[in-house]
């Protein structure tokens, strides 16, 4: 963990640096929570809770698209199901801490109007975010799991959402997000040398406060 909070800091002083270089931005922070599981376990469906919360810089290229820039600590992971359980299953637990810094393109509607109501408050956004793993604990029936899995300290991440503006400083925003670099890689040498990629499979909602400059 000692690590890691160097990371977290080294890793806030250049988001800090970014702010600080840009001509023009918008910024704030967030704050939300999410369901997500891994792909590539034997358990499924968003049973497992966690949280998210960082912050955000937006850089406007025009009125309606913009890049931002995030720093987030999010709280992944899975847990098995009460039906998983019950049909014979241990139950499961495992918590996966990452430091994300998401790089989203964002678009805004305001240019498409429904019975002369612009959607200005309504924005798309796409983009990729790299993450790091700080720590990670597991249990299996109900006790710390004693073996060590070889979850990847880096991963990448696929995210699609969309932003509501509340007002000129408070927003909701959902995202769905997936791993396409995968979080782990078992090789089962039981079954002829099968490779199985596990991957974040993430739902997300978020409060946003935007503490630089109004009109985001």
């Amino acid at each position: 963990m000692r690590n890691g909070f160097r990371f977290i800091v080294l890793s806030v002083m250049l988001f800090m640096g970014l702010v600080s270089f840009a001509q023009s931005f918008n910024g704030g922070l967030l704050a939300g929570g999410v369901i997500s599981q891994v792909d590539g376990d034997r358990y499924s469906g968003y049973h497992h809770l966690g949280f998210t919360a960082g912050a955000y810089v937006n850089l406007p290229f025009d009125d309606n698209f913009s890049l931002q820039t995030e720093l987030k600590y999010s709280l992944f992971g899975a847990h098995s199901s009460v039906d998983e359980v019950e049909a014979g299953q241990n139950p499961y637990s495992l918590n996966l801490h990452y430091v994300e810094m998401p790089v989203m393109a964002r678009y805004n509607l305001g240019l498409l109007n429904i019975n002369g109501k612009h959607l200005d408050f309504l924005v798309l956004e796409a983009g990729v975010s790299f993450d790091f793993l700080m720590d990670n604990s597991e249990s299996a029936n109900n006790e710390p799991a004693l073996y060590t899995k070889r979850w990847n300290f880096f991963s990448m991440t696929a995210n699609v959402g969309v932003h509501f503006d509340l007002n000129e400083r408070w927003g909701v925003g959902i995202r769905y997000m997936y791993s396409f670099w995968p979080i782990r890689v078992r090789v089962d040498n039981t079954q002829l040398g099968l490779v199985t990629h596990y991957k974040n499979n993430v739902l997300q909602a978020t409060i946003t406060y935007n503490i630089m400059a109004p009109g985001r």
